[in-house]
């Protein structure tokens, strides 16, 4: 809205108008005020003119006065305030004086002088009670307190300005169009996009004639990223005010949208260019100049090039601290560094070096704490979906600290309960492995609460079980029995009943253990708990010195699939020495492969030779062992098997 448009006011008919005033007029009508003032001054001297011919003459150098401080821009406006206040003064209830207060408060608003230009729009309000005034003076009011961020002020004015107009009335909108700038400044950019395009519905000139309500509601619809007409309203306002001061953030959304658009790609880089280098020194220009550059290197991947990229960036962020250039700085640079550690992964294979998570990550973390929500949106988001796939990635390799370090760390980038329950378990289950018992079991807890009547809170308590069995919690047993007496039908109950059975021989109960385990079918596991479940059946034969059973359970350990095949054999073989069946023993110790063949082997190889016959090799294999000093216990084991069988041979109870 154009507050006031300067065009010729009406005058009251000059009484006997001689050629002299005539022609003061027509000077003024011609353009050419300084003739006009001259001209009316001279009449003004010559002789006594009546009140109506005076206070004609003194409005028209009034208003000769405002159009020359106009065509100079109101850098000068001491004779036009001068020649307003003479009329008003003069004649202060004259229909012209109405005008002219106007004038007079218009006059200071565009010099720059709010203060006088308030006192003059209360004056209005004091004297001039027309609605036609009010509204005026009220908006004017309104305009300046938005100017000065003072919106209490600004709001109760344009409330003010609200009595004096009818309902549904071009009067009002323009009200609430000035109120949505209000809300603006008061941060409800959602209620000030509704009001825009309540009234650009109706009256779309009202918000497009003026460069800051209609800059204001583009940069709204920017903002809301949801209307296609953004980049044509852009278009509009560029066309009409590409040299205002409103200009500079549309012509940075025109760029911005044009970006979006792979076909206009250089048109949005020539925008940019344009814009960084005419707005070098403002806010504006700064963001030109980095999203040109993120522009131009967006399909960049090589380090050499990207490196030089970055340390602009790290310059600009280091000289705007604690502004939105930094943050968007830094989200530029997370960017960057999970480009640049996605092709260093592509080269592990290659034998380089991988580049850490960690400095997109922190990056990510700065720049979500920008006051900017769409920065610290797009950070958030993008820096969550980061630490996740660095998680996970670290979870996969069994790289535990890695993967705690990262939760740890970065709290800000989690994402919310409901998106990252197999993350949390996994950190969970990470935290278990490095006993770091008590905030692995925090998690577990609110994951169960938050999962107990599905198939994801099971998973959750089958992780606290092992928690449980892993801290030697001595309740455990009774934890996981009552958790089964309530969910008889889990699917994880042979797994819940296997943890059971570890936990009472961990506690020294193998007769408890074995009847336990004994309800526990191997075929019901997955096959990572049924190698689990074939050592724990083992394990619990050795407590009970049943050693046929453990090395039953052994053979069926390393016939399963993943299983250490080398340790199930020897294990095996072990029971059998324990069983006193050396003749089996040692056809397993024979299959022990070369690089596992140690003094242990050496010893058992040793009895089992003697034992089955071949007395001549095993006491030269015991011989060599007690000769070994390397060799440890089993060096002294082989000197006492040899003396035994020496005293033997003496007693005559050996042949």
């Amino acid at each position: 809205m154009t507050i006031l448009l300067l065009s010729s006011f009406p005058y009251s008919a000059i009484s006997q108008e001689d050629g002299a005033t005539q022609a003061a007029h027509a000077y003024l009508n011609s353009g050419n005020p300084k003739q006009a003032i001259k001209t009316a001054q001279r009449i003004l001297k010559q002789s006594n003119q009546s009140p109506t011919d005076r206070l004609n003459l003194l409005n028209l150098i009034a208003q000769a006065e405002i159009m020359r401080t106009s065509f100079r821009h109101f850098e000068k406006i001491d004779n036009a305030t001068q020649a307003i206040n003479v009329v008003l003064k003069e004649f202060p209830a004259s229909a012209e004086a109405i005008e002219l207060r106007w004038k007079l408060a218009w006059i200071y608003w565009k010099s720059g002088n709010k203060k006088m230009a308030i006192t003059a729009a209360r004056e209005i309000i004091t004297q001039d009670q027309q609605p036609s005034s009010l509204r005026r003076a009220w908006l004017l009011m309104a305009r300046i307190h938005i100017q000065l961020r003072n919106f209490s002020y600004a709001r109760s004015d344009l409330l003010q300005y609200g009595l004096q107009v009818t309902n549904k009335s071009r009067d009002q909108a323009i009200g609430m169009a000035w109120m949505a700038i209000i809300d603006i400044g008061e941060n409800r950019p959602d209620i000030a996009l509704k009001n825009f395009k309540t009234v650009y519905k109706k009256w779309p000139d009202l918000i497009a004639d003026e460069p800051e309500l209609f800059s204001a509601y583009i940069q709204l619809m920017h903002q809301a990223d949801n209307d296609p007409d953004t980049l044509q309203m852009c278009e509009l306002f560029i066309g009409k005010y590409i040299e205002t001061e409103h200009a500079a953030p549309i012509r940075l959304i025109h760029a911005d949208l044009l970006a979006k658009d792979k076909t206009n790609i250089k048109k949005a880089i020539k925008e940019y260019s344009i814009l960084s280098a005419a707005q070098a020194e403002t806010m504006i220009g700064r963001q030109a100049f980095m999203r040109k550059l993120m522009l131009e290197f967006k399909d960049e991947t090589a380090r050499d090039k990207l490196i030089p990229v970055m340390i602009s960036l790290k310059k600009i962020a280091t000289t705007n601290q604690l502004s939105i250039i930094e943050d968007e700085a830094i989200l530029d640079l997370a960017r960057l560094w999970v480009r640049l550690q996605k092709e260093d992964n592509n080269k592990v294979n290659e034998g380089k070096t991988t580049q850490s998570a960690f400095p997109a990550l922190q990056a990510y973390a700065r720049a979500s704490a920008s006051l900017n929500s769409h920065i610290a949106k797009a950070a958030s988001h993008e820096g969550m979906l980061w630490m996740n796939k660095s998680i996970e990635k670290a979870i996969s390799k069994k790289d535990w600290i890695k993967s705690v370090n990262i939760w740890r760390q970065f709290p800000q980038l989690r994402p919310g309960n409901n998106q990252s329950q197999e993350l949390r378990l996994g950190i969970a289950h990470a935290m278990r492995m490095l006993m770091l018992f008590d905030g692995a079991e925090e998690i577990l807890n609110t994951l169960y609460k938050e999962n107990k009547h599905s198939i994801r809170g099971e998973h959750t308590m089958l992780e606290l079980a092992y928690l449980w069995m892993d801290r030697q919690d001595p309740s455990g047993v009774n934890n996981v029995l009552r958790w089964l007496n309530r969910h008889e039908f889990s699917m994880y109950r042979p797994e819940m009943l296997l943890i059971v059975a570890r936990m009472q021989l961990a506690q020294k109960h193998a007769e408890q253990a074995r009847q336990t385990l004994s309800s526990v079918r191997p075929d019901d596991m997955t096959n990572e708990s049924r190698l689990s479940y074939w050592q724990t059946k083992a394990a619990i034969s050795e407590s009970l010195s049943q050693w046929h059973s453990a090395a039953r359970a052994w053979e069926k350990y390393r016939q399963s699939n993943g299983a250490d095949a080398a340790r199930g054999l020897h294990k095996q073989a072990i029971n059998l020495f324990a069983a006193l069946e050396f003749a089996q023993a040692f056809k397993l110790f024979q299959q022990t492969a070369q690089e596992n063949r140690n003094a242990e082997w050496e010893y058992h190889m040793g009895i089992c030779q003697i034992r089955t016959g071949e007395t001549k090799q095993g006491t030269e294999r015991l011989q060599k062992l007690a000769a070994n000093s390397a060799g440890g216990r089993f060096t002294s084991l082989a000197k006492l098997t040899l003396a035994d069988e020496q005293a033997g041979l003496l007693l005559g109870e050996r042949p």
